[in-house]
């Protein structure tokens, strides 16, 4: 398992012999692809255990108007993400119905045609290009910095790791926007290390695509890339021999100012281009964007002068690209003003914990897996702090850190998914740490062979370890914990980590099998009983009771105790799947079954 890679080997360490078999470029592809064609078919399997998600059908929705020329569904999310979800859906016929509501109108455009799950899984299908893109960036970056074998291993972790499984396989933004973000912060370590106008060009394009994907791209990549300069300052070059002169560097790199200038240009003209052609190169005036230049003009001029007017015919005759952008931005600003409810370790508040997100990866991420990863960011920590040298290979640490700390003052802690690109870090760490223990031999130690041996049973102990724990969790990956979350992980962590609607067919099969005839539901999913072939329901709302089978999503009653102390003190009847609580409370003597 040693990798050999020019510059990849700590100064205490002896040369490790070259793997030569896994440095053949036909041979990595092949387990790549093994690698891809597995995960692809845990993922499949399971599209007809679980129902849509809360999010799937409103995104779908969204996907669907964009193809019938508008973008005014929910502008908090940019579209390249849902017009992937919706182009096999519209391609078979699927069409929007122009509901008010687009959580409505996702209920409505899954179910269009009466072929569910169809639509449903041709939505869900989209989601698979990008699971498998970003394997294979992974695989790329880490073979360039790191070697073959340590490619590998980050590119198998990542595929296997439930929390990728589970929103791999279902119909919303995250792993798009896992695939684009890493291929950005990909591209953007290659525009410093080797600059030139194709990979500013390269930068550019890859971060308009992760914008144009999901707009927590703004929050998260300054600090990474703000990072990663650091790093790159920081590190010490040699000074035995003059490098060659490079006149790329001179005119695109970052230690010219014109350089710096010259490539933040073009990168930022590319990324334009990308984020206007997502929203098909559509305009408005300014006066849609924002009334306040008009109303300003009108206080500093008086509303009746000439120069006010003009400034008015100015505001309603010039334009300026991508309007939904700009009320994207806004709607996203209000969201989290408004502090949703979060839930962690049974608290409920508004607006959430700065600590929120540590937790949620430390308990959705396989242990072995954390362990390797602490091993692996150490190490390079260490090895980097000592040298000075090669900062490249310390730029995982600052790409998994990054989107936390970015993230901690939000009031948006509603899944460790909207912080979904730090696996892809994370699993690149992680592999580091297992060549690194792997290739243990301690410097001041005469005979290396033991210290060898342990360290190598150590690694398939914990990979033993990892693949056990990712295979118990199918076909549930969405409500996967480690051994961190006890026997219920709801009392830590609930929305979408746990419970994201998933489980209706589950319940449905449930009250068939019982032959249950009328059923109340405490839902926070939109969803149609009859397709899903519930018997006669009923939807409950905040406070309202009920007699008879009831069942309550784990989500609701937790996020929602106020609203259901009346059914907590009855004895529960089952559990159905991970998130559906059945009671049934005694009514009056007729009251239907």
């Amino acid at each position: 398992m040693s990798s050999s890679h020019p510059g990849n080997q700590e100064s205490h360490a002896p040369a490790q012999p070259a793997v030569s078999f896994l440095q053949k470029p036909a041979v990595c592809a092949l387990i790549v692809a093994l690698f891809i064609g597995i995960g692809v078919g845990r993922i499949v399997s399971t599209y007809h255990v679980f129902n849509h998600t809360i999010d799937e059908g409103a995104h779908l929705a969204c996907g669907i108007q964009w193809f019938q020329n508008s973008y005014t569904y929910d502008q908090k999310h940019t579209p390249i993400a849902r017009i992937s979800i919706a182009l096999l859906p519209y391609i078979s016929g699927v069409r929007g119905y122009g509901d008010p509501s687009f959580w409505q109108e996702g209920v409505l455009v899954l179910s269009s045609g009466g072929r569910y799950w169809h639509n449903l899984t041709l939505a869900r299908v989209a989601v698979l290009p990008y699971y498998a893109g970003a394997i294979v960036v992974i695989f790329l970056w880490t073979k360039r910095v790191y070697g073959s074998a340590t490619a590998l291993i980050a590119a198998g972790i990542f595929s296997m790791l439930p929390v990728v499984l589970a929103h791999s396989a279902v119909a919303t933004t995250d792993i798009p926007l896992t695939a684009f973000f890493t291929l950005a912060v990909y591209a953007f370590t290659r525009w410093i290390s080797d600059p030139s106008w194709r990979t500013a060009a390269a930068f550019g394009t890859a971060t308009g695509l992760a914008i144009a994907t999901k707009l927590s791209t703004l929050a998260f990549l300054p600090p990474i890339m703000a990072g990663v300069v650091l790093l790159y300052f920081a590190t010490q070059r040699p000074s035995a021999a003059p490098a060659p002169v490079d006149p790329n560097r001179n005119r695109w790199g970052i230690r010219s100012m014109r350089g710096a200038l010259r490539s933040t240009a073009l990168a930022t003209l590319c990324m334009f281009l990308v984020i206007w052609a997502a929203y098909r190169f559509s305009h408005a005036p300014i006066k849609k964007f924002s009334s306040a230049p008009d109303k300003i003009a009108a206080r500093v001029f008086g509303p009746s002068s000439s120069a006010t007017k003009g400034v008015q015919f100015l505001t309603a005759t010039l334009h300026l690209p991508a309007p939904e952008l700009y009320d994207g931005l806004r709607e996203l600003r209000d969201t989290n003003r408004s502090a949703p409810r979060s839930y962690l370790f049974g608290e409920v508040k508004d607006g959430g914990w700065w600590y929120f997100y540590p937790i949620a990866i430390a308990v959705k991420t396989p242990l072995a897996v954390l362990l390797l990863a602490l091993i692996g960011g150490v190490s390079l920590a260490v090895n980097w702090l000592r040298n000075r040298s090669d900062w490249q290979r310390a730029v995982p640490i600052v790409a998994f850190l990054g989107p936390i700390v970015a993230a901690a003052p939000t009031k948006l802690d509603i899944g460790v998914r909207h912080v979904m690109p730090v696996f892809a870090f994370l699993s690149m760490l992680a592999a580091v740490g297992a060549v690194k223990l792997w290739n243990c031999r301690p410097a001041n130690t005469r005979d290396s062979r033991l210290p060898l041996f342990a360290g190598r049973t150590a690694v398939v102990v914990l990979f033993a370890w990892f693949m056990v724990s990712s295979a118990r969790a199918h076909p549930d990956y969405l409500s996967y914990f480690n051994e961190f979350g006890g026997s219920n992980p709801s009392n830590i962590l609930v929305i979408s980590d746990v419970d994201w609607g998933q489980d209706y067919t589950r319940l449905s099969t449930y009250l068939r099998e019982q032959q249950i005839k009328h059923v109340s539901i405490a839902s926070d999913t939109y969803f149609d009983p009859a397709t899903l072939g519930f018997p006669e329901t009923v939807l409950l709302q905040c406070r309202e009771t009920a007699t008879g089978w009831i069942a309550v999503e784990e989500r609701r009653a937790r996020v929602h105790p106020e609203c259901y102390e009346w059914i907590t003190s009855q004895p529960l009847k089952t559990y159905v799947g991970k998130t559906m609580r059945v009671y049934y409370v005694p009514g009056p003597t007729g009251a239907p079954q």
